[in-house]
This record gives C-alpha cells, structure tokens and sequence, in this order.
C-alpha cells in the first residue's frame, strides 16, 4: 500500500463491505485510493486481479489507471471504458448463441447527415441532432417517449421536439436495416442479456467477480443499468465518485444515482475523502465558494499560496492580452510552458487567447478532442499490457495548453488561467433549467480546481459585436472568498500561521497524489 496514504484513504482501501461507496473531493487522491485498493486486495487474496473488472469514461484514464497497476505490480485486470464492458458482453452473447459478431456503429453522424439531407428543411444540424439521439438513449427513451421527456427536462433545442423525434424514429429505422447497434445500444443490449439469461449471467459475474467503477457521478441510467446486471445479488463492488464535479446532465448523466446506489444493496459503506492535495488553501477555498453550502467540509493539506487573482477587462481581446502578459511574467527560468493552462467555457474562446499568445511569442497547443464520458470503446487492458498515459498531457512540443473546461476535467497544472467569467458563458446562455445552471456551477468548480500552485480568474465586459455583459453571478462569491483570505491573513500573526501549519502537516500527509 501507498506510505502515503491518509486515515480515510486507508479506510477505503482496506475495507472489505461488499459494496463500497468512496466520495472524493476534487484532488482527494481517488485514483490512487483506486488502485492501491486492486493492489492490496491482488496482494492479500482477497481478490484476484484476472476476475476484477475496472470501469473508467475515457481511453485517457483507462490508459492511467493500467499504468498505476502495472507500477503496483497488478496483472490481468479488465480496464476500460463501461461501453468496451457492454461490447464484450453482447459479443460473448452472441458467441454462446452460434451468432455473428455484432457490428457496432461508432458514429451516428454520418447516418444522421443521410436523413438530414432528403429533408427540404434539415431545421437541426447532425451533430445537434447526434447529441439528442444520444442523450435519449442514455436514459433510455424510445421515440415515442422522447418529446415528453424532452419538454419537461427544458432541453435547449432550437427546433420543435417532435421533429426531433421524427428523426430519431427514422435513424432508428435505418440502423436497424443496416443490421447495427450504436454505443449507446451496446449497454441496453448487454444488460438485458444479463437480466434475461441467467446462465449467462453467472458466467459474466464469475469473470468479472470484482467491480470497481471510477467517476460514478457521470454515469447515466443505461450505464448504472448494466453496472447493477454485472454486479448481481452477490456484490463485490467498489465505486469512487464526487457529486460536486457531475458536469455531464447535459449528455444524459444522472448524478442522482449515485445517492440511490445504496438501495439496491442491503449493506453499503460510504467513506469520504475530504482532504484536498491537490491544490493550495487559497484555491480550495475560492473554488469552494462557488459551490456555496453544496462544497460539504473540504480540507487542504498543502501550505499556504498566493491569493487567486480575479480581473476584470473591458474586451475580450483586453483579456487575452492580459493572459499572455501574466502567463509571461508568471513562468519561471526552467519552467515548461506545458505547466501552464488556459481554461474557456467554449472552444469559440480559444483562438483570441492564441492570437495573443503568438504576440508574446508564447508556445501552446490544444487540447484534443473532447468525449462525453465513456461515449467511446478505447482499448481494453489488462494489467500486464499498457500504454504511459500521464495525468499531465504531454505534447511533443512544449506549449501552454488551451482546453475548454470539460476538457480538463481530470487533469491538473501548477499555473491555470479560468477565463470568461462573465454571464452568457458562466453560467452559459442555453443553461435555463435550474438543474442545468447548478450543473454549470459544478463545471466552474471543476475548472477552478485544475490548479495546484496559482489560480488567476478573468472576464470581459464586452464580447465582440455585442452589448455589455455582467459578470458571472458567481464572481461576487469568489470576490468575497478572496477578501476574507486577504483579511485573515493579515490578521493572524507569522508564528501563529506557521504553528498551525505544522499541525496540519502532522495529521494528514501533505503529498500530492500522482
């Protein structure tokens, strides 16, 4: 077991409740808590590491997560995304009834663009209408059920819903033609086999004995469906996850089934993994005040750190030009500029920050393509057969990383710049359900809590071609976080801060996880 290690990530490592729950605040150390439980339980018996299966929602975090095992000495696990599980499955099916493999449609697009194009007025765009169909299928809805549903979850659509569900009807119809299941298909297809063929199901539950699921928060009803198939009356399940940074609602995640995981089980353990090691207290109690009352009790291990610097500009390109002029200041003789990032709500932010970027002469790259949690099938691993995938990106030409806040989630940097804080963006223009402006409250949480060392937070009055826009709603709780930090440290003296920093150290270790 990691030395490192504090008194709750102990607990969640060591303990041995068939259904464990582990809710982990932002930087808590929750993938290091995940692994170091394969690890010890590979290394005590009490689970073998060819019967456990890992579930993650991104080839890059199946990809980190096999490389941790393997630095633990782990071989054998099932690591990958929960769509890569649910292809094994239906395919397994399949193989047991003397059927051909199933043939899996990775993109709905280019169908969707199909009958999109004999339409005389298209009214929604393939890959609007791709999003639709996908967050339908995520919680399950046919068709028929879809402009209902629609209506009463406020989707922002831009076109009538029972159009949508016209060409949803139709997409359906022609996939099925061609004789193929999309991602999305492979869950609902998977979990029925598992609930209607019981033999089959002790076969899949024998294989895959040990669970573990990773971001549990972002799974959606079609995915918590075929966790619960796997899983079966006799659970071994371990599930990690972090109701504060749920941030994909909008893709059909519900973040209400992690509260509801411990009904279907009649003996479940909650531990909660409240220390921040991630960033510094400055940080952690500025992105907290985002969140208000929601945070719960987050505590910081780290020493002290500058204050985060919230400006205010009067143009975007104004902005853009203050983040190179501070990116170039801030970085340090040795430094990389890969230790920087620029966080936006939207990709249509970037290019303006890149623009003044290249004025400075500062490198940087982009992050690349951004995937809903688990809407890909990435590889499946297994312990003893991974490839290096970092929690850092590392570009082959070292550069400040421009990404939007989705895109980060995950990733951490000592030097983040949170940008466009202003209504309209943060929380963004199509946000009108109240569940949807607490998501986008959550995603700036996220976005604040990429940094480790400086946070610096900006906003423009005016973007281009339009009238002036307030702040974000939830600047002025960030003002006020600052203005308290800046009075209690000025009122408490030197050897009294360092007295108490020495305490802290001493209860819980102030490493960082990985």
């Amino acid at each position: 077991m990691a030395p490192s290690l504090d008194a709750a990530q102990r607990d969640a490592v060591m303990a041995d409740d068939p259904v464990v729950c582990v809710l982990a605040a932002a930087g808590s150390g929750k993938t290091t808590v995940l692994t170091a439980r394969v690890g010890r339980r590979s290394a005590d018996g009490s689970a073998r590491a060819d019967r456990s299966l890992v579930c993650t929602f991104s080839r890059k975090a199946a990809d980190e997560l096999a490389v941790r095992l393997r630095q633990l000495g782990v071989a054998g696990a099932t690591i990958g995304t929960i769509h890569r599980a649910a292809l094994r499955t239906v395919a397994d099916w399949r193989d047991r009834h003397h059927l051909a493999p199933p043939s899996v449609l990775g993109d709905r697009r280019p169908i969707l663009a199909d009958l999109l194009g004999r339409r005389p007025d298209p009214a929604i765009s393939a890959a609007r209408l791709d999003g639709e169909i996908g967050w339908a299928k995520a919680r399950m809805l046919a068709p028929e059920d879809y402009e209902q549903a629609a209506c009463q979850a406020q989707r922002p659509l831009g076109v009538a819903p029972e159009v949508i569900a016209e060409l949803y009807a139709a997409y359906e119809r022609e996939r099925r033609v061609r004789s193929l299941l999309d991602l999305d298909d492979l869950l609902v297809h998977a979990a029925l086999a598992l609930e209607e063929e019981a033999a089959f199901a002790e076969a899949v539950r024998w294989r895959w004995r040990h669970v573990l699921v990773d971001e549990m928060q972002d799974v959606n009803p079609a995915q918590f469906r075929l966790v619960l198939g796997i899983v079966g009356g006799e659970p071994d399940l371990f599930v990690v996850g972090d109701p504060n940074q749920a941030i994909y609602g909008w893709n059909g995640a519900d973040p209400g089934l992690l509260d509801t995981l411990g009904t279907h089980f009649e003996r479940m353990r909650v531990v909660r993994l409240e220390h921040n090691r991630r960033s510094t207290p400055p940080i952690v109690r500025v992105a907290s005040a985002v969140l208000g009352e929601a945070t719960g009790t987050v505590c910081c291990t780290r020493a002290d750190g500058p204050l985060p610097v919230l400006s205010a500009h009067e143009t975007d390109e104004d902005e853009a030009r203050w983040v190179a002029r501070q990116a170039v200041e801030a970085r340090r003789p040795g430094q990389r500029w890969s230790q920087l990032a620029v966080l936006a709500r939207t990709n249509a932010q970037l290019p303006i920050v890149a623009r003044a970027l290249e004025a400075q002469r500062v490198p940087f790259c982009h992050a690349g393509e951004e995937l809903a949690p688990a809407s890909d099938l990435g590889p499946i691993h297994t312990g003893d057969r991974a490839t290096d995938g970092p929690m850092r990106p590392r570009p082959s030409d070292d550069g400040v990383l421009l990404s939007t806040f989705h895109r980060a989630k995950g990733l951490q940097w000592p030097y983040v710049f949170v940008i466009g804080l202003r209504e309209g963006l943060v929380p963004i223009g199509s946000a009108r359900a109240a569940t949807a402006v607490d998501e986008e409250r959550r995603l700036l949480y996220v976005a604040l809590t990429r940094a480790e060392d400086r946070l610096w937070c900006s906003w423009a009055a005016r973007p281009p071609g339009g009238p002036p826009h307030p702040a974000s709603r939830w600047v002025a709780e960030m003002e006020r976080a600052v203005a308290d930090l800046r009075t209690e440290q000025a009122a408490v003296p030197p050897e009294r801060a360092a007295a108490h920093l020495a305490r802290l150290r001493a209860l819980v270790s102030a490493d960082r996880p990985d």
